[in-house]
Order: structure tokens, then C-alpha cells, then sequence
């Protein structure tokens, strides 16, 4: 508790002193193969492993989480690093929350005949999208996980999975102020009753608050909790059921990948409407996250190791904070293999 109340006070960790960083565990001359130059030793063997995780995860193997497993162990160094800290890697992995008897998926049939599964990624416009794809399909159900995956993989119909994501550093903002809101109404208690009892002490809108949130989430994960979790955690197969991604969209250009997504169908569907269903709760929360991160830089790199997978499987750009090696080269090394078939919008 001294610990936390010394953070919260000047928002700035000072935990003891972690290991230096790492380089990754994994072999991988690849890039070198493919005659793409690399900085360094370090950073070929993180892009190596990060091309691991792209071709695991967008086909939804069994390989997935392990790889996930592997990644989180290359960067957790360099999270510790970042804030001085001394935390336990906390892994990949999910509390099922999200997957079984959740309906937070959904499916439909589109009008020229292809059964269209979404797979909801927590944050990334998701309640939008379910209102949208409701407008445009028949048949359309919310259904758990397990229900959606064993539909699509049953019918006879054309078929198409597909997904929106969204900026990592963004998300992770929604996803701080959609847990105040669940933790001050009571929803999901008790899955938030230990985070509601430590953020009590704090002012609710609070700079103060956000930075007790973003520690107890480097220190716990926040019970493995999906708005926070990093977004490739959602492609992994649940209870056997594998559901590769054909499309995935970004919600920074919904519109745009919404018709995109629907062209690859032969279809014209109606204009993505981005104020359906929208969460009109959290804005103080949300300008309290991004006033502690903007505190110090070390706050927003220790997010972009944690986020690295997201940064650079679904091609979002670094933040200038996070513009520095091995991080920097590894990223624009995944960038230059191609991928066959790659679902990206």
C-alpha cells in the first residue's frame, strides 16, 4: 500500500529495480533469408517472433496462445523496465468472461446468402457493429462464443468471419473508463469488487485514480479482463472451436472497411452508421487516463511493450513515444513480409 500511495501522489512509479530487458527467446533467420536487413540480433528476434504470433493468430491454430505466451515473456522485461518495476507476468489467457455464456457475438445471414459471423473484440465499437449488421442481415443473434463458432462451421452457406479493432493506446483509455462505470454501478460485481475497494480511496475523474487503475493493471491484468486485454487474445480458438478471421476492419475507418467488407461479397451494403449504440458514459474517466499518461513517456512505452503484438499484427502506428529500437525495427520487419491471405482490410 506504501507502494501505490507513493505512485498515486506523484504519479510517477519508482518501484525497485527490474532485470535489464532481454532479447527474445526464439531462433529465426528469416528476415535474413529474405534478405531484409536488420538493426540488431534483438530486434530480428522479436519481429521473428512477432511474425509467429501474425500467422498463428489471424489462421485462429492451436498455436495462438502459446505464441501469445512467448510474446508476453519477450516484452514483460521491458514493461518492468519502463516503470522500474518488479511485477510477475501475468499471461495470456481469459476468464471465459468474454466467451461462454456471454452473448457478445453475433450473427447473420447478408442479403445475397453469406452467413456472416462477427467476433466481437471488447472496445472496438462492438455494440455498433452488432446494430449495424442487425440492419443488414436476417436472422441476426447475439450468441456466446461457442454457439456463433459452431453455427458458422454447420451451415451450408457461404460464410465470412470478420472483426473490428482499434488503436491500442485509445482502447486501452475506453477500457479504463468503461471498468469505472462497471465498478460504480455494480455491473459484473464481483468481478470488480477488489478494484472498486482500491480505487475508492481516490477521487472519482481523478489523474490520481487513472494511475492506481494503470498500476493494479501492470500488477493483476485486472482479472484478465477483455476491455483491456490486448485485442490478438480474442483470435485464439475456445473449447476446439477455431474461427479464422476473413476480414478485420479498424474502427478508425469503419465506414470505409464496412462497405469494403460487404464489396468483397458482391454486396453494397447501407452506410456503417457510427452513432448507433454508441457509450455516451466515461469522459471525465477517459481525460484522467490520458492526463497520467501524459505525465511521462515511460507510462505510454510501458504500454506499447504490453500492446506491442496489436501495434504491429493489426498495423497500427507506434506512438513517438514508442518510436525506439528494438521496438521500432522489429515492427517495420513484420511490415515488409507479406502475408497470403491476409485478412487486414
Amino acid at each position: 500500500m506504501a507502494l501505490m500511495s507513493f505512485l498515486v501522489v506523484s504519479l510517477l512509479a519508482t518501484f525497485q529495480a527490474a532485470p535489464a530487458p532481454e532479447a527474445c527467446a526464439i531462433e529465426e533467420p528469416l528476415f535474413l533469408q529474405m534478405g531484409i536487413q536488420v538493426g540488431d540480433a534483438q530486434s530480428q528476434k522479436l519481429g521473428a517472433l512477432l511474425l509467429e504470433v501474425r500467422k498463428e493468430c489471424f489462421r485462429a491454430t492451436s498455436s495462438c496462445l502459446p505464441v501469445l505466451d512467448k510474446l508476453r515473456l519477450a516484452v514483460w522485461p521491458h514493461v518492468q523496465a519502463e516503470i522500474n518495476g518488479s511485477f510477475s507476468t501475468w499471461m495470456p489467457g481469459w476468464n471465459s468472461e468474454p466467451l461462454r455464456g456471454i452473448l457478445a457475438q453475433a450473427g447473420g445471414v447478408s442479403p445475397t446468402g453469406t452467413k456472416m459471423a462477427f467476433r466481437h473484440i471488447f472496445k472496438a465499437a462492438g455494440d455498433t457493429a452488432f446494430a449495424n449488421l442487425q440492419q443488414v442481415t436476417t436472422g441476426f443473434k447475439q450468441q456466446d462464443y461457442l454457439d456463433l463458432c459452431n453455427a458458422f462451421h454447420s451451415t451450408d452457406l457461404k460464410r465470412r468471419a470478420f472483426t473490428f479493432v482499434r488503436d491500442p493506446i485509445s482502447r486501452f483509455i475506453s477500457g479504463y473508463s468503461e471498468i469505472e462505470y462497471r465498478t460504480r454501478t455494480g455491473i459484473d460485481w464481483p468481478i470488480f469488487d477488489s478494484l472498486s475497494k482500491l480505487l475508492r480511496e481516490y477521487p472519482v475523474g481523478s489523474s490520481v485514480r487513472a494511475a492506481a487503475f494503470f498500476e493494479e493493471f501492470l500488477r493483476s491484468g485486472i482479472d484478465v479482463n477483455g476491455h483491456v486485454r490486448p485485442q490478438l487474445e480474442f483470435l485464439q480458438p475456445f473449447s476446439g472451436c477455431s474461427l479464422p478471421m476473413d476480414f478485420i476492419g479498424k474502427t478508425e475507418r469503419a465506414e470505409e472497411h464496412w462497405a469494403k467488407l460487404f464489396a468483397m461479397q458482391n454486396e453494397t451494403a447501407p452506410k456503417f452508421d457510427s452513432l448507433l449504440a454508441v457509450h455516451s458514459h466515461g469522459q471525465r474517466d477517459k481525460q484522467a487516463m490520458k492526463t497520467f499518461l501524459a505525465s511521462s513517456a515511460k507510462y505510454i512505452r510501458a504500454l506499447c511493450w504490453l500492446y506491442l503484438g496489436d501495434f504491429a499484427v493489426f498495423e497500427y502506428e507506434l506512438p513517438n513515444e514508442c518510436q525506439e529500437e528494438p521496438m521500432q525495427s522489429a515492427v517495420t520487419m513484420l511490415r515488409r513480409v507479406s502475408l497470403s491471405g491476409n485478412p487486414l482490410a
